[in-house]
C-alpha cells in the first residue's frame, strides 16, 4: 500500500481499546488529540491496569493498579478524553476469552463509536517481540467489532442488558508494522508528551523520555516529510 497523509477522524464518537494505561500515549494520542480538537468525543477502554508494571520490591499488584489507574485518568484529562474504563484483566496474562469479548461488546454497544482504535494483532510493531497483551487485546477487540457487537444474538447476556447491536464503521490499528496511513501530529505532540509524562511510575527520566519520543515521532513522519507523525493501518468494516 502506498503511504499517504490523512486527516484524523472528525466530529464523531471514538473508542480506543488498549492493553495498558500508557499504550495510547505511545501510538495514537496525538491523533486522538487532533480528533478531539475537531469535535470528536473520545472514550478509553483499558483492558488491564498495568498492575505488574513496577520494579519496587515492596509494591503489590493492588497498589500498582491503584497508582496506574490514577495516572491514566490524569493523562486522559490532559488529552481531553471524556471517559476512562478499566476491565482489570491480569497484566501480562490477558486471554481472548468469551468473557473478555463480552465485556468489549458491552462497552462498544454502550458507547456506540463510529471509529475504534486498537492494537494491530496480525502485523504488530515491533514484529516478533510485540507485547503479548497487545496482540491478544487487538484480536479480541476486532472480534468484538466484527461480528459480535453487530449481531443481535451473538452475546445473549449483553442483549438481555438492553444494549442494542452496533456496527463500528472504521477501525484504526496502531502499533502496526504495515501502517501506511500517516497523521501529522506536530500541533498536538506536546499534549501527547504531557499525557505520557502523567504516567510518572513508568518514567525514570522525563528528559530522556521526551528526547526519545521526539525522535520516534520524527522518524515515523520522515517517509512523508512530516516533522512528527503517527502511523496506522485503517480497516473499513462495512
Amino acid at each position: 500500500m502506498i503511504p499517504r497523509i490523512v486527516e484524523p477522524p472528525g466530529a464523531v464518537s471514538i473508542v480506543a481499546i488498549a492493553a495498558h494505561p500508557d499504550d495510547i500515549e505511545r501510538w495514537c494520542a496525538g491523533t486522538l488529540a487532533r480528533s478531539i480538537e475537531a469535535g470528536a468525543t473520545v472514550r478509553l477502554l483499558l483492558v488491564t491496569s498495568g498492575d505488574s508494571g513496577s520494579s519496587d520490591p515492596h509494591a503489590t499488584r493492588e497498589t500498582v493498579r491503584t497508582h496506574r489507574e490514577r495516572e491514566a485518568r490524569i493523562a486522559a484529562d490532559r488529552l481531553g478524553i471524556s471517559e476512562v474504563t478499566f476491565l482489570r484483566e491480569p497484566d501480562g496474562a490477558v486471554e481472548n476469552t468469551a468473557s473478555l469479548r463480552g465485556a468489549l461488546v458491552k462497552w462498544i454497544r454502550c458507547w456506540r463509536p463510529d471509529v475504534l482504535f486498537t492494537h494491530d494483532p496480525e502485523y504488530p510493531d515491533p514484529p516478533y517481540l510485540s507485547h503479548r497483551d497487545h496482540r491478544v487485546v487487538g484480536r479480541a477487540a476486532l472480534d468484538a467489532v466484527y461480528p459480535l457487537a453487530r449481531d443481535r444474538l451473538a452475546i445473549p447476556q449483553v442483549e438481555i442488558a438492553g444494549l442494542l447491536p452496533h456496527a463500528v464503521h472504521t477501525v484504526w490499528l496502531f502499533a502496526s508494522s504495515r501502517a501506511a496511513v500517516y497523521v501529522d501530529i506536530a500541533s498536538t505532540f506536546e499534549r501527547k508528551l504531557a499525557a505520557r509524562l502523567a504516567h510518572e511510575s513508568q518514567t525514570s527520566n522525563p528528559t530522556t523520555l521526551a528526547e526519545g519520543w521526539r525522535r520516534f515521532a520524527a522518524t515515523t513522519g520522515a517517509p512523508l516529510q512530516l516533522a512528527a507523525a503517527e502511523a496506522f493501518t485503517v480497516l473499513h468494516v462495512d
